[in-house]
């Protein structure tokens, strides 16, 4: 009776450990890579100052790609795949928005000891790409699309399925 629990216990583990190294290598590959350089003072901060104060810092979001993306390959043959999958894609909509200001990009330059301007002076930039943000949330709306449709598939091939119920002895 023992060898027969080991036996399922080394199915379960040919089973889990595949996908969960899966699951790593894609969260790495995803933005893993990215939460190294960020821990470094210099470079972490350099890269914070490109976002809104109000709204969350690169890492955090960069965290939260991560964790979908282990999530979804972790839950690979399921629904909730896709449905995880509309979610990244979303919360990527409304990260590109709010970090873009709407499409529109202010960066002002004052003088400072460290730049090369006249003292008082100051340098203005906006830039404005509206209709481009406007062609990339229409690719992310037509990605949900795809995942809902894929998600339509996937059930209906599960309904298809034959269903078997176990004889109790």
């Amino acid at each position: 009776m023992a060898e027969k629990e080991e036996k399922s216990l080394r199915e379960w583990a040919s089973i889990i450990l595949p996908r969960v190294l899966r699951a790593a290598l894609w969260g790495f590959i995803m933005g893993g890579e990215l939460l190294i350089p960020l821990q470094l003072p210099d470079f972490g901060g350099q890269i914070e100052n490109f976002f809104p104060q109000s709204q969350m810092s690169f890492t955090q979001m960069v965290l939260i790609f991560v964790v979908l993306e282990v999530a979804i390959q972790l839950l690979q043959g399921t629904i909730i795949k896709y449905a995880l999958s509309m979610a990244r894609t979303i919360i990527s909509m409304i990260a590109l928005f709010l970090v873009t200001n709407g499409g529109v990009i202010s960066i002002v330059i004052s003088s400072t000891p460290e730049t090369p301007l006249p003292p008082g002076q100051t340098i203005a930039f906006t830039v404005d790409f509206s209709a481009i943000l406007g062609i990339f949330l229409i690719f992310s709306l037509l990605s949900i699309v795809k995942n809902l449709l894929q998600a339509v598939d996937f059930l209906s091939r599960k309904a298809e399925e034959p269903v078997t119920i176990p004889e109790f002895p």
